[in-house]
């Protein structure tokens, strides 16, 4: 056998990242769209009407929306990122060659987007604390995406340590 084979689990997989990014963004886009509608009733004072659809019930705050709206806006564009560094990662394992520079890149950038993700929590949280009457703020954290940022650092630099050891053995005679 003379040439790389493909994997067959990283094309699957490949798929699998796909799906799942783009019923995010599919489903994220219904949210906003509903979301951003809403907004415009609450902001106009008149309910909106779409064929026999009213909008016109404010169970929730100006505020309140903002806040759930730029929760969803964060969360969608993050798993959208991370589905598109993971497809980028598969090619490369798809390809025979995972082993390469950009892959420990790809994992520091998903390592920093679910960090990102978690910041954006508490941000969002003091806010509605500080904006919303009669809003606690409850901060809690989530010891999984922070271990998963943990990991996904460590992955990195093990990626260029591997990448840099298999260039160093290309090197030897």
């Amino acid at each position: 056998m003379t040439g790389k084979t493909r994997n067959s689990m990283a094309a699957i997989m490949t798929i699998l990242v796909t799906v799942v990014m783009w019923m995010t963004a599919v489903i994220g886009a219904i949210v906003l769209i509903a979301g951003g509608v809403e907004l415009v009733s609450m902001l106009s004072g008149s309910p909106i009407s779409i064929g026999s659809i009213k909008v016109d019930d404010h169970d929730i705050t100006v505020p309140e929306l903002v806040a759930g709206l730029t929760g969803v806006l964060v969360v969608v564009a993050a798993v959208v990122f991370v589905c598109l560094e993971l497809r980028n990662i598969l090619g490369t394992l798809a390809e025979g060659d995972p082993f390469v520079p950009e892959n420990a890149v790809r994992l520091t950038r998903i390592a920093i987007a679910i960090a990102v993700t978690q910041l954006a929590r508490y941000l969002i949280a003091i806010f509605m604390s500080l904006v919303v009457t009669d809003t606690r703020i409850e901060l809690s954290v989530d010891l999984i995406a922070w271990a998963s940022v943990a990991a996904l650092f460590i992955l990195s630099q093990v990626f260029r340590e591997g990448t840099r050891l298999r260039d160093e053995e290309k090197m030897t005679i």
